[in-house]
């Protein structure tokens, strides 16, 4: 790569992106030869800016720093010592991701979701209880993307889950690691809740930083979306699992959460983590897992998978689908 192309680069990892976020954006077809060729330079910039949400003419500016596009339009949940850049470039990445997910969405008519009680009764008429795989399908039926991402925008990754609302839908970010399924159900539950309460107006994005506590009514919306994802999964909009059960070790919260799972109706995991949510001992909650899913592999594999199989990529310009390809993480999409 020549000297231009490099500095670039630079720049844009000073502006806070981080350097997996930049190569995957980075456009197959720049080579060594493109540099000489002052369309391709522009087009280089044009291509950057689409995908990472950034204002093209500060781009094309090499003096200038490059600009976010989206700034203030997203609220941040459960913020510690986050910078205002790092804020900007999770913003404008996730909605120029949107974007490209939703135009890549099959179409439907987007039927309003119904409460957390409705949705729950209509998954158990087929299903023993709520699956992260459930939630996947009822997203997809509404023609909301969801994608696990395998390209962060910034170095440091305390985004668990993002939701964004664009003209013409929603499309839902996951980016908590876990090799449990139940952990992504509830992020999942979670962010389908903002969507179902009419938490996000036109433009508006929610992200929702990680946290092992649910929310106080301090945060009014961030209480609400909790509720509506438990009484989603569990029946009770506030459940208490064992609450005074100091001695419980993981073995025996594994046993007895498989057994009362089939009763209750409840995902095994998703008992668990109401374990944990009572109690805060998120020790045993995780060696439970361990017992609860005897063959463990990383959640997003499954969500990635289905969302290259319902995605439309021939819609999108073939410079957005290699984009896909990486923030995917699966290979070709097609």
């Amino acid at each position: 790569m020549t000297e231009p192309a490099l500095v670039l680069k630079r720049r844009l990892q000073d502006a806070g992106l981080s350097g997996p976020a930049i190569n995957a954006a980075w456009p197959r077809w720049w080579s060594e030869a493109a540099e000489a060729s002052s369309s391709a330079r522009a087009e280089l910039r044009f291509s950057l800016a689409r995908k990472l949400g950034l204002d093209p003419s500060s781009l094309l500016d090499e003096n200038a720093e490059p600009r976010f596009v989206w700034r203030d339009e997203a609220r941040f949940k459960h913020r510690t010592n986050e910078g205002e850049l790092e804020l900007a470039a999770i913003t404008s990445f996730g909605k120029a991701l949107s974007s490209i997910l939703i135009s890549a969405s099959p179409p439907t008519e987007r039927p309003e979701l119904p409460d957390a009680a409705t949705l729950r009764q209509a998954v158990l008429a087929n299903q023993p209880y709520v699956r992260l795989i459930d939630l996947l399908s009822i997203c997809w039926a509404l023609s909301i993307p969801v994608v696990h991402l395998r390209v962060y925008p910034c170095t440091r990754k305390r985004m668990a889950a993002m939701t964004v609302h664009a003209a013409r839908g929603n499309a839902i970010l996951l980016a908590k690691d876990s090799g449990y399924p139940a952990h992504l159900a509830f992020y999942l539950a979670h962010e389908l809740a903002h969507v179902a309460l009419g938490h996000l107006r036109v433009g508006d994005a929610i992200v929702d930083l990680d946290t092992n506590q649910l929310s106080s009514l301090d945060d009014v919306e961030e209480y609400a979306a909790d509720a509506y994802a438990l009484e989603l999964l569990t029946g009770q909009p506030r459940p208490v699992v064992l609450p005074h059960a100091d001695r419980y070790v993981a073995r025996q919260l594994a046993d007895d959460a498989v057994t009362a799972s089939q009763n209750l109706r409840i995902e095994p995991g998703t008992l668990a983590l109401c374990f944990g949510y009572s109690t805060g001992n998120w020790r045993t909650v995780n060696a439970a897992m361990r017992s609860i899913y005897t063959a463990p592999k990383p959640a997003w594999v499954e969500i990635n998978k289905l969302a290259r199989k319902e995605l439309r990529t021939g819609a999108v310009a073939e410079d957005s689908r290699f984009y896909l390809e990486s923030i995917l993480g699966l290979g070709a999409t097609g």
